[in-house]
């Protein structure tokens, strides 16, 4: 649709007007782009000059507040309150002005208006981690653990950037486990995980149980790495029976699967479900010279092995294939497994051996070992007895170290079906 205009004193009058217009609209992008370059390079004099540009840009009134607050040379804080006011008053759905006059009202000693001022951030921005932190903050520094709690427990469900911090200034105001647990750490698994670790990692772990319980108890699932560090770290503090305890909860939540019957203490051994590598269950541990995997050809039982290879190269102590196993002292025990050599060198071969996880000179058994090639599957037996003390054993593949001028050790080792029960008496 085209307008003719066809008054000459009409179209003199529009043409006019369209000028006037781009004059004034060429004028607000020139003020406007002037007053964003002065304020990236804020002081006082460039964003004061800023606002006579852009009255109405809210974060130079709240940039200029700041320097008003917070510059020793040039401190005015009522200047500043005036600044934050007017940010305030020209975005009042944004939190920072308000927790801007919070802290000027805290710092002037008004914790009534301060307090006034946190509640109107928090209702603009209640889920927002950044801004919760410093809410949480001021009430912690006021004594208020139970409101400060509820505001960073806020934060610990957003972001892991505060965690460290938070926790170990939690258990400074606070010192309960229980209070923490409950009014801090949120229905989280990255938050509990988190905190589990962080509680580890003082050597707290009484206080770990409640969190694994809750962890344990919450409908989520999480991989079963999640848990290695925890159970590995109750191992070497000596408590084994925690650490099996943990073990157990994750096959009970589905975590972990393992066929297996209730007989035989060696978890899957078989080597038919997943090797995880971590808790109860076999670890591999790389070694040069040394592949260790599952075969699918070569088994003993279907339709899984365990190969280990050696290179010819050195004349290596091998302990790589292990297992943690949760025992009973004083009671008797028997291995047996099914073990397959091809071309073994050296007159030391692999064998299976058993030992008190924390002391060797409690429990440390072995079969005899096995060189050349084998005729098929070999089965090994060992009945041992615990000590009075033994509570945990190493279940491996071991080979020593020959004493042989001819001891570089080259061939292949097949090892399936690993049992271990209690012999009744």
């Amino acid at each position: 649709m085209e307008l003719k205009v066809k008054s000459k004193a009409a179209r003199r009058t529009l043409v006019a007007v369209s000028i006037v217009v781009f004059v004034l609209l060429v004028s607000y992008v020139a003020r406007t782009y002037v007053a964003s370059v002065l304020a990236q390079k804020p002081s006082i004099h460039n964003l004061e000059w800023a606002i006579r540009l852009d009255p109405r840009d809210a974060d130079y009134h709240l940039a200029l507040g700041r320097l008003y607050e917070y510059l020793p040379t040039s401190a005015q804080p009522e200047k500043a309150m005036a600044e934050f006011r007017r940010a305030a008053e020209l975005s009042p759905y944004d939190p920072r002005p308000w927790l801007e006059l919070a802290a000027a009202s805290e710092f002037q000693g008004d914790v009534s208006k301060a307090e006034e001022y946190l509640r109107r951030a928090n209702d603009i921005a209640p889920h927002l981690p950044i801004y919760q932190w410093p809410i949480g903050n001021y009430y912690l520094l006021h004594g208020n653990i139970t409101e400060a709690f509820r505001h960073l427990r806020v934060v610990l469900a957003g972001t892991r950037t505060y965690d460290q911090i938070l926790f170990s200034t939690a258990w400074k105001a606070s010192g309960n486990a229980d209070v923490i647990l409950d009014q801090l750490i949120p229905p989280n698994l990255d938050a509990e995980f988190s905190y589990l670790y962080y509680l580890l990692a003082h050597k707290q772990f009484a206080e770990t149980l409640p969190v694994w319980k809750r962890i344990v108890a919450s409908p989520d699932k999480f991989p079963p790495r999640e848990v290695g560090g925890y159970i590995e770290d109750l191992i070497n503090a000596r408590q084994p029976a925690e650490a099996y305890q943990v073990w157990k909860d994750m096959q009970e939540k589905g975590v972990i699967h393992y066929a297996g019957d209730g007989n035989n203490l060696i978890t899957n051994g078989d080597f038919e479900d997943e090797m995880l590598k971590m808790g109860f269950g076999w670890r591999i541990e790389p070694a040069e010279g040394v592949y260790a995997g599952l075969d699918t050809v070569d088994y003993h039982s279907p339709s899984h092995s365990l190969l280990i290879q050696f290179s010819g190269n050195s004349n290596i102590n091998y302990h790589g294939i292990y297992q943690y196993v949760k025992v009973n002292p004083n009671t008797s025990y028997r291995l047996q497994a099914y073990l397959k050599t091809e071309g073994i060198t050296t007159n030391s071969g692999p064998r299976l051996e058993v030992r008190d996880a924390y002391d060797a000179g409690a429990l440390a058994k072995s079969t005899d070992d096995l060189t050349g090639t084998s005729n098929g599957w070999t089965s090994l037996l060992l009945d041992f007895k615990t000590g009075p003390k033994t509570e945990l054993l190493v279940v491996s593949l071991r080979r020593l170290p020959s004493q042989k001028l001819d001891n570089l050790i080259a061939g292949k080792v097949w090892l399936d079906d690993v049992r271990l029960t209690a012999i009744q008496p």
